[in-house]
């Protein structure tokens, strides 16, 4: 979906522009999006299972689906970031605090955004995050024509610039990719939409212009950005822009885990494929094994009883007789049996051992988890197969760390664009205590770095 934003040539986008572009979007990633949801039902144990109708039979919904997601998000060490920034001679010292600030700002992110980016790309086979400058939390510098003499403008200036000082403008969210279309151009994204659905209230107390209509209890929220441009519409209404938003870049990031065969050419629901897509027939299966084994074994733990003896008299004594150390009265001529034993046949085993081994084949061993695969008998053989069976989330740490390099450099651009003064951050974790103040004179347009 190569094409152009609904703002093209630097003129501003139009509501009718945008609905139209979010449409052709949606049809483009239809496949995708449904996927998504597909992928949803099983992470959250939604997913139908096949069992006789009429039946007193429960569904049993195995956590094979969620523990393969979590352990994979888990085996990614996101909290130990290690950043670089190549310099030499008299850039060194500049590379220094380039790098402490990309840092310090990762360690200022409180939310679990690099973990959640992880989880998306494991479940969705990309993830996607917002790097945003926070201009209302940003102090604006004082206007000299406001005050009757220099002195109390430096006085007023300074004081901005301290609070300043306290204040990290930047801001990094994670975007679900199931509610966002975007330019799915090879050379780069040059356009998004994000859409999902809102309170009216709290759309109303954001932008109190907004009047709901309808009868739909929500709002359908638009997001619009491109590299220049940001529209945010609340059911087909413009509540905030067309304005320009001088990032200098588009603010959506995505991480590539590369777990199809192509990640820039064909279809996207071929070519973003999460961890749990190849072996979503066999999830089927372990589920209506468990369900049918437990059923069964249900039968031979539980079984049930026949009355012998004529029909009044039997169907008399089953309504009145009562079981587990109650006393009952049989009558004469009526004799109580237990029904015909139903064994579970070791055959539902041996599938499903079958069935939950190739899930491990098509994801990953379970020794990763810290199980003991049967027949390693020593501590070197369990930990060659957890280092192999760990080579499979190798995909998702490359991109998020690619992903990451590239949030870095749109932080940078932000504080040259938008803050065009000095940033402070402050890094507090177990590793790292530091403060590092930044500005445009520091970056001057190198944004290499590697993470």
């Amino acid at each position: 979906m190569a094409q152009d934003g609904a703002g093209r040539n630097g003129h501003a986008p139009t509501v009718e522009g945008v609905m139209e572009l979010l449409k052709k979007g949606k049809e483009y990633y239809s496949g995708f999006h449904a996927a998504c949801l597909e992928e949803d039902n099983f992470y959250l144990g939604k997913v139908a299972i096949p069992k006789p109708t009429g039946e007193p039979v429960d569904e049993v919904h195995p956590a094979t689906a969620t523990a393969i997601v979590n352990v994979a998000t888990d085996h990614l060490d996101v909290n130990n970031i290690s950043i670089e920034v190549p310099a030499s001679g008299k850039a060194r010292q500049r590379a220094e605090r380039l790098k402490r600030f990309y840092l310090g700002t990762w360690l200022s992110v409180k939310g679990p955004v690099l973990r959640t980016a992880a989880r998306h790309g494991f479940q969705y086979g990309i993830a996607a995050t917002k790097s945003m400058f926070a201009t209302d939390q940003w102090p604006d510098p004082p206007m000299l024509d406001d005050f009757p003499d220099e002195a109390s403008y430096r006085t007023a200036l300074e004081e901005v610039l301290e609070e300043r000082g306290h204040v990290f403008p930047l801001v990094v969210r994670n975007v679900n990719p199931k509610n966002l279309v975007w330019d799915d151009s090879r050379i780069r994204p040059r356009w998004a939409i994000e859409f999902y659905q809102r309170r009216p209230e709290e759309v109303a107390w954001r932008y109190p212009e907004f009047q709901k209509s309808g009868s739909s209890p929500f709002v359908d929220w638009v997001e619009y950005w491109d590299e220049e441009w940001a529209l945010y519409l609340a059911d087909g209404q413009a509540v905030w822009g067309p304005e320009r938003h001088s990032y200098g870049h588009l603010c959506y990031t995505f991480a590539h885990p590369a777990s199809s065969l192509d990640w820039d050419d064909g279809p996207p629901h071929e070519r973003y494929r999460g961890i749990l897509r190849p072996v979503h027939s066999l999830l089927k299966e372990e589920a209506r094994l468990i369900t049918a084994y437990s059923a069964i074994l249900r039968m031979y733990a539980y079984r049930t009883i026949d009355f012998y003896g004529p029909r009044s008299a039997a169907e008399e004594t089953a309504r009145a007789y009562e079981l587990f150390g109650a006393k009952n009265v049989v009558p004469p001529g009526v004799s109580i049996q237990a029904s015909p034993l139903v064994t579970p046949p070791p055959e539902i085993l041996r599938q499903l051992s079958m069935v939950q081994t190739m899930i491990e084949e098509a994801t990953f061993p379970n020794v990763v988890r810290g199980l003991r695969p049967t027949g390693a008998g020593s501590g070197f053989a369990i930990s060659v197969l957890a280092g192999m069976g760990r080579l499979v989330f190798q995909g998702m740490a490359d991109g998020l760390a690619r992903a990451m390099e590239q949030v870095n450099t749109k932080f940078a651009q932000l504080v040259e664009n938008k803050a065009r003064g000095r940033v402070t951050v402050h890094g507090r974790a177990q590793a790292h205590s530091f403060d590092q103040t930044i500005g445009p004179e520091d970056i001057q347009g190198y944004y290499e770095n590697h993470v």
